[in-house]
């Protein structure tokens, strides 16, 4: 019995406060604008209101609330306006305005900013009173300020170290959505391009051989009625497979297997040319791979060979296929000693050959095509020999 799933757990509060203010940044700038404003009521006494007013710091508070609407953007024009305001009020504490100002320019420019502007702030803030003031007093004005400056650099900083680790983590991961979109679309052409050879095989070869057998079956139906008509039994029979065939590469396409004939099949695929009138001898030197991609890429190979031979070899004598297993890489040959005179009127595409150099060339293979040297024909191709990591 399975375990029932446990409940969504709920986000924890510190979390939720952060990506409400994270969601509501104006509202937080302007609780601050209205804090720093508030502030202008302060006194030696504390916040009393009523109380008389002090005009100049009602105007520099007024200020340097005003630059708190602004200081994620404009966080040196809100640090300005503090030094300058507090400055020129030494007797008022405008610790809360610095801190948020310094917090601003760590988080949104840099540290070396942050620190720069610490500097000149706390200068600015303190140099004033020296003359006016006790020395204990201003020195411990200047550690109060120096002291806020550190606690409001250093969160401001982790902060925009943290926006520029989530950045980055963003830019990858839209990066490997794209080089995931860009491999898929690879993935697709690679298999339509091996789909379009599959179709060519299949409908090349048996088409070939189909107009071949009808031509010689059209030719002595008067003559030898019963030869006519086993070629045209031989037709049904390839049509057949044919059908076989297409319907098995159509599984494929429905249910992402591999069409994979089986290596046997070259005794039968001899056959069937031999029916057609091709002369095939057949033969095989060493152990067979037990690699399926080989096996299949030597059968499509002897196949399209076979298939150019009946095309163009005219009145051929002997073809002769001979497969060498034992050699690294696996060589192939197809020879035939007809007299090459064209195809057929709407029998080949001349593409045969460009699809077998393409298909080899996935296995690390080569296709070498061309007339001999007296007459005829040869298709010779390699392939390498299966590692043992991928064998069977």
């Amino acid at each position: 019995m399975s375990a029932s799933p446990e409940p969504p757990r709920l986000p924890k509060p510190a979390g939720a406060v952060r990506a409400f203010w994270a969601r509501n940044p104006r509202l937080a700038d302007a609780l601050l604008a209205g804090l720093c404003a508030l502030w202008s009521f302060e006194s030696n006494a504390g916040l009393q209101i009523p109380q008389p007013v002090d005009v100049r710091w009602a105007v520099v508070c007024l200020v340097v609330a005003a630059t708190m609407l602004v200081r994620r953007s404009q966080p040196w024009w809100a640090l300005t306006a503090v030094a300058f305001g507090g400055a020129m009020s030494t007797g008022h504490f405008i610790g809360v305005a610095l801190a948020c100002a310094l917090y601003a320019l760590a988080a949104y420019r840099s540290t070396r900013d942050a620190v720069l502007g610490a500097v000149l702030a706390v200068t600015a803030l303190t140099v004033p009173a020296i003359p006016h003031g006790d020395p204990a007093e201003w020195r411990s004005k200047a550690i109060i300020y120096a002291v806020i400056a550190v606690i409001a650099i250093f969160p401001g900083a982790n902060v925009r170290t943290r926006r520029r680790y989530l950045q980055a983590l963003l830019d990858r991961t839209v990066q490997l959505a794209r080089e995931k979109e860009q491999e898929g679309r690879l993935a697709a052409i690679r298999e339509r391009t091996r789909i379009a050879h599959d179709l060519h095989d299949i409908v090349a070869h048996s088409l070939t051989v189909m107009v071949r057998l009808a031509d010689g079956a059209a030719a002595v139906a008067d003559s030898d009625p019963h030869r006519a008509r086993s070629a045209s039994e031989r037709i049904g029979g390839i049509g057949r497979d044919a059908m076989v065939d297409m319907r098995r590469l159509l599984g494929v396409l429905r249910d992402g297997g591999e069409d994979e004939p089986a290596i046997q099949d070259l005794d039968a695929l001899a056959g069937t040319f031999r029916g057609a009138g091709l002369p095939v001898a057949l033969r095989r030197q060493g152990p067979e791979p037990t690699d399926r991609s080989v096996r299949t890429a030597v059968f499509r190979t002897v196949q399209e060979a076979l298939t150019n031979a009946l095309r163009y070899a005219e009145n051929a004598q002997r073809v002769l296929v001979a497969v060498d297993y034992r050699a690294d890489p696996i060589r192939i040959e197809v020879t035939d000693d007809g007299r090459g005179t064209g195809p057929a009127p709407s029998v080949g595409t001349r593409q045969g050959l460009v699809a077998l150099r393409e298909r080899l060339a996935l296995y690390g293979g080569t296709v070498d095509a061309g007339p001999r040297p007296a007459h005829g024909w040869s298709v010779r191709a390699t392939l390498p020999q299966p590692s043992k990591d991928t064998d069977g």
